[in-house]
């Protein structure tokens, strides 16, 4: 529920703040601040703000889909919720592997969520494994 809740501070942040809400994220991927882009071409900014607030307001509904899932069903133990729960991983690794395909600004730190996503993907799947058992339990 923790990972949940932390997707969706993170939209909300990137709802309200936009492209300044992560300042990593277009220094990895150009080289530039958020403000410098602006001055090389305000359309083009114009077109980032609007992706990263749209992607804020994904993280927010990934994050009360992924809590309403946990909330509903794999607190009681129903399998398909288990195996539902296996896309947060398979979503949070594919985060990192779109930063490798974009490439990075030379001599630039990887953006932030290059790091987290795969970490989290790699936290949600081990949850998953060590929950396993209580699944798939044989009924007597």
């Amino acid at each position: 529920m923790a990972i949940a809740v932390l997707y969706i501070v993170f939209g909300v942040t990137d709802l309200i703040i936009g492209p300044n809400a992560d300042v990593g994220i277009p220094v990895g991927l150009t080289g530039m601040t958020p403000a410098e882009l602006e001055a090389e071409g305000p359309s083009a900014y114009r077109m980032f703000d609007f992706m990263t607030r749209t992607n804020g307001w994904s993280l927010v509904m990934i994050g009360w889909l992924t809590a309403a899932l946990l909330w509903f069903g794999f607190r009681r133990n129903l399998p398909w919720a288990w195996w539902v729960m296996w896309f947060l991983p398979l979503w949070t690794v594919g985060i990192g592997v779109f930063y490798l395909v974009a490439g990075l600004a030379p001599a630039q730190a990887p953006p932030p969520p290059m790091i987290s996503a795969p970490i989290l993907g790699v936290i949600s799947a081990a949850i998953l494994l060590v929950s396993a058992p209580r699944f798939f339990r044989r009924s007597e």
